[in-house]
């Protein structure tokens, strides 16, 4: 059932490489033990979805483990954003790359380490925000 609150559809997803690259070159970084969370502002406008949705990209590599723990890891990290509509401000991309011993978490753990994290994710998120509010200005750069 699409849009369904039991789902995260692709409209809460990042699905194009061009918007990882987006994502990965303005967003604002946050370290946990077993994540880096790049938080950036979307594009606008977005003509797919309901604009201003938090949206979340996920990355999993190879050391993190075979397909069976990197797709764990990424379940996991989806059913804990589809859970969490709280974590994030609308408006905002979030870049999950996971790191060595993220294969052994299970969702509680995740949820805590994510929510330890969650008063610096909104920091990071107004900050990405405000930049993107902001026009650039190429003699502002100047010094």
């Amino acid at each position: 059932m699409p849009g369904s609150s039991f789902t995260l559809g692709p409209d809460r997803r990042l699905r194009k490489h061009a918007e990882f690259v987006r994502s990965q070159r303005g967003g604002r970084r946050v370290g946990t033990k077993h994540f880096t969370l790049l938080v950036a502002p979307q594009a606008s406008p977005r003509p797919e979805g309901p604009p201003g949705v938090a949206r979340i990209g996920l990355v999993v590599a190879r050391k993190i483990g075979g397909a069976v723990q990197r797709n764990r890891v990424k379940r996991l990290c989806r059913e804990l954003f589809r859970t969490s509509p709280d974590l994030l401000p609308a408006g905002v991309d979030l870049v999950v790359i996971a790191r060595e011993g993220a294969a052994t978490l299970d969702l509680a753990a995740l949820r805590a380490e994510w929510f330890g994290v969650q008063a610096l994710l909104g920091k990071r998120a107004a900050e990405a925000l405000a930049r993107a509010a902001t026009p650039h200005h190429p003699a502002a750069s100047r010094p």
